[in-house]
């Protein structure tokens, strides 16, 4: 028997969406210290022959807040293909975003060198970790991407990285918050995959009671690059009736070199609409060709929306009655939003 979906309204929400996204996804670098086996950074990304590390130019960035700082948005997010922390401007950048009075801000990292000493104007700042300056700039919401409960599960996930490092920083960063009575909120996540098989119970359990927000989020192919995996969110759900990408609808993602994409798992940039040099998000978002590939989507005809979108599972991992906007507003105090999603069936149909 098919499911009775919920309704689900696609679109707009009010004026300000219509205007300018309301939620700019930024990749800042390509660069990463990780090879996490779920990401592409692990599955030959830096590898490929048509990538260079890049960083993103102070001239790019600053033309973006500025921009950014004259509207009214819902969550400006650093989460670059890399690892933020990575940039030799790193905190230069978030000094410079909270002083523009953009936010809420978000910060997506591995958290590895949280304790490294603070670099700001291309000097070491005495006494001070990255986790220091971040809550003393005034931060909103860190994202710890962390994945495992255990050492063992952790190592063999994020390869590279140290667990009891980073276990100890994200520790250190909800003493110095407390200390500081900072209004950081701190969120962690684990991707549901079958080398994390035990963990995310024991993830849940344990980090619930720390934290502002624990996220289970599904394991994605990133548009094929980090393929597909046993019993993934495709597996799950292999009738469930497809939705239009909410991605057009509420964000819009800057790569390092500044190009404006719409979709924010495209790693190769193939689904870039303009770049920050040349043109505004704004006018960007407002464009026939945006309004175009959105009516596309409306009527299903995903493949002629762009090349990209046809072929694409990565959607099921977007939804439009839960994401991490709603994340957002849980971390903040907002007790309407549940601690899971509904199952995709009683909210989207069968086909």
């Amino acid at each position: 028997m098919s499911a009775i979906p919920v309704p689900v309204k696609f679109g707009f929400p009010d004026k300000d969406h219509e205007l300018f996204p309301q939620t700019i996804v930024l990749e800042t670098t390509n660069v990463c210290n990780l090879r996490c086996i779920h990401c592409p950074q692990g599955q030959g990304y830096p590898e490929r022959p048509d990538y260079r590390q890049e960083y993103m130019e102070w001239d790019v960035f600053t033309k973006l807040i500025d921009e950014i700082a004259q509207h009214k948005i819902s969550l400006l997010r650093i989460s670059p293909a890399g690892e933020a922390l990575m940039h030799p401007q790193f905190l230069d950048q978030i000094a410079y975003i909270k002083s523009n009075g953009v936010g809420p801000l978000d910060l997506t990292t591995n958290a590895l060198t949280l304790d490294n000493q603070a670099i700001e104007n291309g000097k070491r700042i005495p006494d001070k970790m990255i986790l220091d300056r971040l809550v003393d700039l005034g931060l909103d919401v860190i994202d710890i991407s962390l994945d495992a409960a255990t050492k063992e599960a952790y190592e063999r996930i994020r390869l590279r990285s140290k667990y009891h490092r980073v276990w100890s920083n994200i520790h250190r960063l909800l003493h110095v918050r407390e200390a500081r009575k900072a209004p950081l909120k701190v969120m962690l996540s684990i991707v549901d995959q079958p080398e994390a098989k035990g963990e995310v119970e024991k993830f849940v359990d344990y980090w619930t009671p720390l934290v502002d927000r624990v996220l289970v989020r599904p394991y994605l192919p990133n548009l094929g690059l980090t393929g597909r995996k046993p019993g993934d969110i495709v597996d799950r759900n292999p009738n469930i009736k497809r939705w239009p990408c909410p991605q057009f609808w509420k964000r819009i993602t800057i790569s390092t070199e500044g190009h404006i994409r719409f979709c924010v798992v495209d790693w190769l940039n193939e689904t870039v609409m303009g770049n920050v040099r040349t043109h505004s998000v704004a006018d960007i978002w407002r464009s026939a060709e945006y309004t175009r590939m959105r009516g596309c989507h409306i009527d299903g005809k995903y493949s002629k929306a762009h090349g990209i979108c046809g072929p694409c599972t990565d959607w099921m991992g977007m939804r439009w009655d839960w994401g991490f906007d709603m994340a957002i507003r849980a971390a903040f105090g907002d007790k309407t939003v549940p601690d899971k999603p509904r199952p995709m069936e009683e909210v989207y149909g069968d086909k």
